[in-house]
């Protein structure tokens, strides 16, 4: 999904902004597989983009392809960062599938079990609910389903699931983020 892979550019890039004293780049990749290692004194940040499966944990729907931007790049991104105040991994990836949208959300129901309780969303997760439980805000309009799995919004993947054209079109996405003292 072109707008995560942006979001994630954007929270690296305004992280290497906020650390750019001494820093060390390492740029690495070529064709669709690209890397992005910047170490500073303030922390590390990692950036892949990739073709393959993402770090989200989960596997890849069979048969699906990943989804291309307009650019015919690949839509899926990983991101670390570390400091001694916090940690943050994220990987996303959108994938198309011929399949038909419930085939592909009772797919990931039975993967993301053991994750923790699986909720199915019509309509936008919230994490404000009692620890441990993502709340659905229900919208009859949307067409997208959502699954979400985890202990809360640091730590969760989710699954997100669209109808295209006669198939699907659908994201996986993990989030970690680890709190330091």
């Amino acid at each position: 999904m072109k707008t995560l892979r942006d979001r994630f550019c954007l929270l690296a890039a305004a992280l290497l902004l906020l650390a750019l004293g001494a820093c060390d780049v390492d740029m690495r990749g070529q064709g669709r597989e690209k890397e992005v290692d910047v170490r500073t004194a303030l922390g590390d940040i990692s950036v892949r983009t990739t073709e393959g499966v993402p770090g989200a944990g989960l596997p890849v729907y069979p048969g699906a392809r990943p989804l291309r931007d307009e650019d015919e790049e690949p839509a899926n991104v990983d991101v670390a960062i570390a400091t001694s105040y916090f940690g943050m991994h994220s990987a996303a990836a959108k994938f198309e599938s011929e399949a038909a949208p419930r085939a592909i959300v009772d797919f990931y129901k039975d993967k993301m079990r053991p994750f923790g309780a699986v909720v199915e969303c019509g309509g936008e997760i919230d994490f404000e609910g009692e620890p441990g439980r993502p709340v659905c805000k229900e919208d009859k309009a949307s067409s997208e389903i959502q699954l979400v799995a985890g202990e809360s919004e640091k730590n969760h993947r989710m699954v997100a699931v669209k109808p295209r054209g006669a198939g699907s079109e659908f994201a996986l996405v993990h989030v970690q983020i680890d709190e330091r003292s």
